[in-house]
């Protein structure tokens, strides 16, 4: 399997792509969940986003298998911030990309062949 485009890019083009993570201040408010995280991880994450950095909108994007746990994460956030249910929108928005897989054949003679396939997005606009 071939690595699938991401949404975004993972360092903005005003921003260091060498420097230190910390410094960054464009562009954390872009996520893509993946499985591997923890809910509770991103949860933290999103409210100090919107606490302390002081975010007003959160870009959330997962692909496939990720989908629940973005749906999740989507549904626990408003409970845990200050603000009343009326004041948080949020938009949810679902696509198909196409993802290519590598195909290697048995005999090493051959060349490698790729397949194309779609995959399921879902990318959620929380707004304050």
């Amino acid at each position: 399997k071939l690595a699938p485009p991401r949404p975004f890019p993972t360092v903005p083009r005003s921003v260091s792509a060498t420097g230190p993570r910390s410094a960054h201040k464009e562009g954390k408010n872009l996520i893509c969940i993946s499985r591997k995280t923890t809910l509770a991880a991103y949860m933290r994450r999103c409210k100090d986003l919107i606490m302390k950095d002081g975010y007003t909108s959160l870009h959330l994007s997962a692909m496939g298998a990720a989908i629940p746990h973005l749906l999740k994460l989507a549904l626990a956030l408003p409970p845990i911030l200050p603000y009343s249910a009326d004041d948080i929108r949020i938009d949810y928005t679902t696509d198909t990309v196409q993802v290519q897989d590598e195909i290697v054949p048995d005999d090493e003679e051959e060349d490698i062949s790729y397949q194309t396939r779609g995959k399921s997005t879902l990318k959620v606009v929380m707004s304050i």
